[in-house]
């Protein structure tokens, strides 16, 4: 009998044992394990695309307001905007390939409005909104509305969201920005999204490196299926990247930008 054993078959025995070892530590069967070991390679993957090393810097993944005054002086947290961003507090230039992209930010209180602008590189308005925070606070969901021009392909924009802490004086609002360029689908990523699942489609948008993307694709993911504990840990954990406080609920309230009014709906 040959006593020899490859290296291929000491891999296999090794994968075998693991799966085994999970099973009799954590109460999963072998497939469950690699099922959530495939779960865990979703954030470990978002996490290397868009908070390791990137060109301008190490991302943070938090964007912070300014000095907070006025009617919000007694709070000691201030506004973020989820995107990841330099040490310095620079958000990146994220590329989208949305016509009307989504945007998400945490505000720390309600009752107070807030302001959302888009601006093109040469500083022409392509959009603009005041709107009342009368939802909890917490993490919110900008939606814009379908009225609103369509961002144009290669070309770069800039937004800024500020929260009007004293309407009287708006040099104390609360204020986050970032920019975004629109880019052209790949025919390689479309091809891929037509038949995609939307767990791989958060997977192919976070390999193509679409920020805005993979992020609101992510929260569709977690809407729809609120039970789904794997889910729901995949969505706190990349939250907690972009830099939300860990005591913040995972859930968001939707504020979709109408002509006339503003819609808003709980998640």
């Amino acid at each position: 009998m040959n006593q020899k054993i490859s290296a291929t078959q000491k891999a296999t025995f090794a994968c075998m044992l693991v799966l085994v070892l999970a099973h009799s530590l954590f109460g999963l069967s072998p497939a469950q394990a690699e099922q959530s070991q495939n779960r865990l390679d979703l954030v470990e993957k978002i996490k290397r695309v868009f908070f390791g090393t990137r060109p301008g810097g190490t991302p943070t993944g938090r964007q912070r307001g300014g000095a907070v005054r006025g009617p919000c002086s007694n709070l000691d947290k201030q506004i973020l905007a989820l995107v990841p961003s330099t040490k310095e507090g620079v958000p990146f230039v994220e590329q989208t390939v949305s016509e009307r992209p989504t945007f998400w930010f945490y505000v720390p209180y309600s009752g107070v409005y807030a302001e959302f602008d888009l601006h093109d590189s040469q500083g022409n308005k392509v959009y603009s909104k005041i709107f009342r925070l009368n939802q909890k606070s917490g993490v919110i969901e900008l939606q814009l509305p379908k009225t609103m021009p369509l961002l144009q392909q290669g070309n770069e924009y800039d937004w800024v969201f500020s929260a009007i802490c004293s309407p009287q004086n708006r040099a104390d609002d609360a204020i986050v920005y970032g920019s975004l360029k629109r880019i052209p689908v790949s025919p390689a990523l479309n091809n891929q999204l037509k038949t995609a699942s939307d767990r791989t489609r958060v997977s192919a948008y976070t390999e193509n490196n679409f920020w805005y993307e993979t992020l609101t694709t992510l929260a569709e993911l977690r809407h729809n299926e609120p039970q789904n504990s794997q889910i729901k840990a995949d969505w706190a954990n990349v939250l907690q990247l972009v830099g939300l406080p860990s005591d913040v609920p995972q859930t968001w309230a939707t504020y979709s930008l109408l002509s006339s009014n503003e819609n808003r709906t709980s998640n």
